[in-house]
């Protein structure tokens, strides 16, 4: 079978080899024994050349670092916590997963290697951790450490998605309402002046125009709108143009900054959880280079390799662009003191607080802007189908 795999080079450059073996681990120790990092390896379609990652099972890595965790430090061992695991899972595709890691612990396999080849999609850095930990024989720690590095960041993840759901949920219905109105009611207004004959101000009946064609074709504009929607979401679903779309947002005055730290406190987080599993500098950038936008990949690949060139990490990931001032100060002190691991964490705690408050004073802002605009648009609307009353009523008092 072929696999394709991406590795780091002793020099810090990263690679994409493929590589002919019988199974997963085989490519990967292939590689490794060429002096690289092996950082992900996936199998190929050889008539195709496509990945095949789309037979793979979501799992939920988090709930099953913890469940293992609290097993484990109930004394089963490895074998029979997974077996307790699997006796108790009722989805069929998780349990699967599960039996698939059991089978290839009982033939003598590592955990690592069988997250690989489970047909979990289990998260690169959980693997990294679980492949430090079999040498220095500490997986409960790095399941523990794993825990708190996910619900951190989920936690950082959550309490933006939290502040915007209130804007998006006003958004939503200012929308519908306005689609109600043109959609609804200005048609109806639309018959009953037309019937009349009276002259009205070209806005309003610009809108009743509007009314009366929606009026007229509702299933085709609403085929329309949806299929237009459907677009939208196909062309933003495409790498290049998620690409594009991160760009123009990044070029924004203010936005890009806060975003910009926003990526580097995911970095920083997940650089010292790998740090404290025992791996080491280069491969754990290469690692966590999964968490940046492409730009920024970039420049995490060219300060990695400084980094295996001698270069202080402060000094690499500051002339790449890859810290704030504070931050780098903090860098600097982790480094003489030797608890960069420690220091990368209160890096990422610092950024986190800093775009939380960021988060809550922008919605605040926009919180009263969104309802402005909503109120003008709804409002416009409603003064639009009244104007030919105010109209009719100004020439009857003459």
């Amino acid at each position: 079978m072929l696999f394709q795999v991406k590795a780091m080079t002793a020099s810090g450059e990263v690679v994409l080899l493929r590589i002919d073996a019988a199974l997963e681990a085989d490519a990967r120790r292939e590689v490794e024994s060429r002096g690289m990092s092996v950082f992900m390896a996936q199998p190929v379609n050889a008539l195709s050349g496509m990945r095949l990652g789309s037979s793979r099972v979501r799992v939920n890595a988090l709930g099953f670092a913890q469940e293992l965790l609290m097993l484990l430090r109930a004394g089963l061992s490895l074998v029979s916590a997974l077996e307790a695991m699997a006796e108790k899972e009722i989805n069929l595709s998780a349990r699967s997963v599960v039996e698939a890691l059991l089978l290839k612990l009982r033939r003598g396999g590592r955990l690592s290697d069988a997250l690989v080849e489970s047909g979990g999609d289990f998260p690169q850095i959980l693997i990294a951790g679980v492949r430090a930990s079999e040498r220095t024989g500490s997986l409960e720690e790095t399941l523990q450490r794993y825990s708190e590095y996910a619900r951190r960041m989920d936690d950082a993840r959550k309490r933006i998605i939290s502040a915007l759901i209130y804007p998006v949920m006003l958004l939503i219905v200012g929308l519908l309402v306005s689609a109600f109105l043109i959609g609804f009611v200005v048609p109806k207004f639309a018959g009953v002046y037309r019937d009349s004959g009276s002259e009205m101000p070209w806005a309003s009946a610009l809108l009743f125009d509007i009314g009366r064609v929606i009026g007229a074709h509702p299933f085709e504009i609403l085929f329309a709108v949806v299929a237009l929607i459907g677009a939208v979401v196909g062309v933003f679903s495409l790498p290049a143009t998620r690409a594009w779309f991160g760009t123009r947002i990044r070029a924004l005055p203010g936005v890009g900054v806060r975003l910009r730290i926003y990526e580097l406190a995911r970095l920083y987080r997940t650089l010292a959880m790998l740090l404290r599993g025992g791996t080491p500098i280069v491969p754990a950038l290469g690692l966590a280079a999964t968490m940046l936008s492409s730009a920024m990949r970039d420049q995490l690949a060219s300060a990695s390799r400084q980094i295996s060139q001698g270069e202080p990490i402060s000094r690499a990931l500051d002339s790449n662009g890859l810290t704030t001032k504070v931050g780098n100060r903090m860098l600097s002190v982790g480094e003489h003191s030797g608890s960069m691991s420690e220091m990368l964490g209160r890096i990422a705690d610092y950024h986190d607080e800093e775009t939380a408050r960021w988060v809550d004073w922008a919605v605040r802002l926009f919180e009263p802007i969104l309802m402005a605009l909503l109120g003008l648009l709804i409002g416009g609307i409603v003064i639009l189908l009244y104007m030919p009353i105010f109209d009719l009523a100004g020439s009857v008092k003459q």
